[in-house]
């Protein structure tokens, strides 16, 4: 039966029928080769990144709807969430094998780097430096020594990791802070009114990154920003409120002058 077109045993019929006619000549023959050649390298190499990540291909599968609806639902979190489009892959947190079609080995020692105290140390992989402000933090040392204390997790969230929410931090510092515990009862509140700001700074940051003229300004107040992001992280309220205002009040500065320098283009 003829082969289908397109299909392997097409090529190789093809490339038999050329070596009994007329040759024509030995360079035209080594191509065709060559291009075969490539051609199924280009499709075994396909088949082994198909392969590749065994955790998509179990935790995308619907039937994980029914055996384990919590695992299936992580993955869908993880798919829409900021790690997620930024194509992260599960081992990057996880480890694990994602290689291997053997449950146990693929598994193996995945939920160790997302214990809730190893939790800092693994997001502190790409984010070093607001990693390296929270473990010299209250809270960090409260969580190294008895595990009651905050993580990355508590505020970011985990699958659904996103960027913050004010209300969330706001509710989330309530556990501890709050009238019944007498543990700085203000902090709430004190932390909602910083976000916000820091939140009215971003739309400022933006429009100056855009259109300001003097990138010089925009890289100097860039750096400021990424440090006061970090340095939240150490919970310091009163320093943090005390220079966002006046990193917010730059930010509001360099808007005026990128919006003259647009009038004068």
């Amino acid at each position: 039966m003829r082969p289908h077109a397109g299909s392997i045993e097409d090529a190789f019929l093809i490339d038999f029928r050329s070596t009994h006619r007329p040759r024509p000549g030995r360079s035209a023959m080594i191509s065709r080769r060559l291009l075969m050649t490539f051609s199924l390298l280009v499709v075994l190499s396909a088949s082994s990144l198909a392969l590749a990540d065994t955790c998509v291909e179990c935790h995308q599968d619907p039937k994980l709807k029914v055996q384990n609806p919590k695992l299936f639902y992580y993955y869908e979190d993880f798919q829409n969430s900021v790690h997620g489009v930024a194509e992260l892959d599960c081992v990057d947190c996880h480890g694990g094998d994602p290689k291997s079609t053997d449950m146990k080995v693929a598994h193996n020692g995945v939920l160790d780097p997302v214990a809730y105290d190893k939790v800092p140390a693994t997001c502190g992989q790409c984010h070093g430096q607001q990693h390296d402000t929270f473990v010299t933090s209250e809270h960090y040392q409260i969580l190294e020594d008895d595990g009651l204390a905050p993580n990355c997790v508590t505020c970011h969230g985990a699958m659904e990791m996103d960027f913050i929410f004010v209300t969330r931090v706001k509710n989330t510092c309530s556990f501890c802070h709050n009238l019944e515990t007498g543990t700085l009862p203000g902090v709430p509140d004190q932390a909602d009114y910083v976000l916000n700001k820091i939140n009215i700074m971003k739309g400022y940051r933006s429009f100056v990154n855009t259109h300001a003229a003097d990138r010089d300004q925009v890289n100097s107040l860039d750096a400021s920003y990424q440090d006061l992001i970090a340095r939240w992280h150490r919970f310091e309220l009163d320093a943090v409120e005390a220079d966002t205002k006046v990193l917010l009040g730059d930010y509001r500065k360099a808007k005026a002058q990128a919006m003259k320098d647009r009038r004068v283009r």
